[in-house]
């Protein structure tokens, strides 16, 4: 084919008119008509294996320019990287812009919404919305231990609904656990949608500190909609919370004015793959290699080959990973001189190999070797890309100075001094000989201090002199007349004082807790068992936050013939402890311990009932605060 054929103007793709063949009236000849015809729509594409379809010059063209593009070469630009395709080419990535097309997302966007967030329902019915807004285990607290199905059909002119909602409560002491499973069709006029979501909740009362309630959560939702403004899209999310840890995972796809997009995405602190291959149970710790692939907060882990056919690139500058020189080795060898060839070969030997090394070749600048008899003869060198010289310094888990050594100062936490034969003289955990203590005149003697010093010696910071008279005769007479020169404003960490005499005396922080008591000894008299009258009540005034116990003791009385009494206790006007009996309750205890805020005034209350002539007596209310 000339190329002055290819040239020519290309005036669109050929539509080739159907094959419509009449009966000749003989059949060998219409057989072969039809085989005819099968055979160019099937290497036009109008039937048959799409594999059989023939290939067009237009075809090759499209071809030919798509590889063109990818061979043409690329620079990355800001906040891209080019990844290289080898001989298929290469084509740029935008690993910014990457991330933030991923934020945008309305995916993206959902699963980050906590399963306290009531705005996850925001694209769905009022009527749905409603429903699903309202919390599973608060449902259950005000309905109680129930089993209910509620269907709905709502039509109207223009929109038309239908609702069905399951749900399973449970509830006891202010606990609660609940099932919801949500499904609705809605059709408008421009637009149809269908859902369903399961929701599942267990609560405990009480279950923090500030006695709020601690919830586990779990929640699928699944919608499909068709918008005639906003396009198609089918969403799929899977979230669980417990307390303040949120994890989820969605699948989405759309399609928005022809443009189509979907996505994965996982939100958790870590994310792995773990091999199928491993059944150990949770009991055992798995292999390393069964969890090849992991995510958390400080990066991503590869715990297996990684397998890259092309170039790596590692940052947004376009820098690409290349096979690097090894890194320096520091070895020890055994020896009674230095040797070239001692030293090559044990570089060698580290580095995997056997025998000899033929040469240097092997060695990089930096390699360092010391040979050593362990005694008497110790060398350390080090390549310098021509020959092994001396380094200087050698750092070889131990320090080898040979000749004198110059610091400014030397810092070390497990310092040991030996003398000529190995002996320690001085270090961590040796105690210091005098003999080895030159050049402190009479200050220095064998286990003690003789204490002989020149006035001139020692000079107070004010100027003046002291002598050893002067400092042995003021230790030795501090008294309340003099203290003040050696201790003012001192400050005592901890001390023992046998017999103390303390004007004043200020304790910081309350450090000092003064229980409360209140009493009644008169009692109160029963007025029937429906009236609750107060018998013994008192304050906790707390200046610091801290825990508070209470015990609320009584005797109660019957008189004669059958009688009903009961008792609570109450702390800032809610029931903590109480007991009713028909007869026999004679001895009264009630206790309970809670947590006071700073600057609270909290009231406890015993409270009685009865039938006349009961009565309760002897009632006593003791509390305290442990404030630090």
């Amino acid at each position: 084919m000339s190329d002055e054929f290819l040239s020519t103007p290309d005036t669109g793709a050929v539509k080739l008119p159907a094959l419509v063949f009449a009966p000749t009236g003989n059949a060998a000849t219409d057989e072969a008509l039809a085989l005819f015809k099968e055979h160019l729509e099937v290497r036009n594409g109008a039937r048959g294996n799409p594999w059989d379809r023939a290939v067009t010059v237009r075809d090759i063209q499209g071809m030919q320019e798509a590889f063109a593009a990818l061979q043409q070469p690329k620079e990355a630009k800001d906040n891209e990287v080019v990844l290289d395709l080898g001989k298929a080419g290469s084509i740029p990535l935008a690993v910014d812009k990457f991330i933030e097309e991923i934020k945008k997302t309305k995916l993206f966007k959902d699963l980050l919404k906590s399963l306290d967030d009531p705005t996850r329902f925001d694209d769905l019915p009022a009527e749905i919305r409603d429903i699903v807004s309202k919390s599973v285990a608060e449902a259950a607290l005000e309905q109680g231990t129930k089993i209910t199905q509620v269907k709905k059909l709502i039509e109207d002119r223009y929109r038309k609904l239908a609702y069905q909602v399951d749900e399973l409560f449970a509830a006891q002491d202010g606990n609660a656990a609940g099932i919801r499973e949500t499904k609705w069709v809605i059709a408008e006029t421009n637009f149809a949608q269908a859902g369903y979501i399961k929701q599942l909740q267990a609560s405990l009362g009480n279950y923090y500190q500030d006695g709020s309630p601690g919830r586990a959560s779990l929640e699928e939702q699944m919608t499909v909609t068709a918008d005639r403004v906003t396009g198609l899209r089918a969403q799929y999310t899977m979230k669980v919370q417990a307390g303040g840890a949120l994890a989820g995972y969605g699948l989405a796809a759309e399609e928005v004015n022809g443009k189509t997009s979907s996505a994965f995405i996982i939100s958790a602190d870590k994310f792995a793959v773990v091999s199928p291959t491993y059944n150990g149970g949770m009991t055992n710790t798995p292999a390393l290699s069964m969890v090849p692939f992991g995510v958390d907060a400080n990066g991503i882990y590869m715990n297996t080959s990684v397998y890259i056919k092309g170039s790596m690139r590692v940052d947004t500058g376009g820098k690409t990973l290349i096979q690097g020189l090894r890194g320096s080795v520091n070895i020890g060898v055994s020896g009674s001189f230095w040797s070239d060839t001692t030293a090559r070969n044990a570089v060698w030997q580290q580095l995997g190999n056997g025998g000899s090394a033929a040469n240097n070749n092997h060695l990089v600048i930096g390699d360092q070797v010391m040979i050593s008899n362990g005694s008497s003869y110790s060398e350390a060198r080090m390549w310098n890309g021509s020959s092994w010289a001396n380094p200087g310094v050698i750092i070889n888990g131990d320090m080898v100075v040979n000749g004198s050594l110059a610091a400014e100062k030397i810092d070390t936490r497990n310092l040991t001094i030996r003398d000529a034969t190995g002996n320690v003289i001085l270090g961590a955990g040796a105690k210091m000989d005098v003999a080895w203590l030159s050049n402190l005149g009479a200050l220095g003697k064998k286990n003690n201090i003789q204490v002989n010093w020149v006035d001139s010696d020692v000079r107070l910071p004010d100027g003046s002199q002291m002598k050893a008279t002067d400092f042995v005769n003021k230790l030795s007479k501090i008294g309340s007349g003099n203290i003040g020169v050696f201790m003012e404003n001192a400050a005592i960490g901890n001390a023992y004082i046998g017999n103390a005499a303390v004007s004043t005396l200020t304790i910081q922080g309350n450090a000092v807790t003064v229980p409360v008591f209140a009493s009644n000894p008169s009692g109160k008299s029963g007025t029937g068992f429906s009236n609750w009258t107060d018998v013994v009540s008192l304050n906790v005034v707390m200046d610091q936050a801290g825990w508070v116990y209470v015990h609320a003791t009584a005797v109660i009385t019957y008189g004669s013939g059958f009688r009903k009494v009961g008792t609570n206790l109450l702390v800032n006007g809610a029931s903590v402890a109480g007991y009713e009996v028909d007869t026999g309750y004679i001895s009264v205890s009630h206790a309970y311990a809670f947590y006071a805020s700073a600057g609270s005034n909290n009231i406890v209350t015993l409270r009685f009932k009865g039938d006349t002539p009961s009565s309760i007596n002897d009632a006593m209310l003791f509390a305290i605060g442990s404030k630090r």
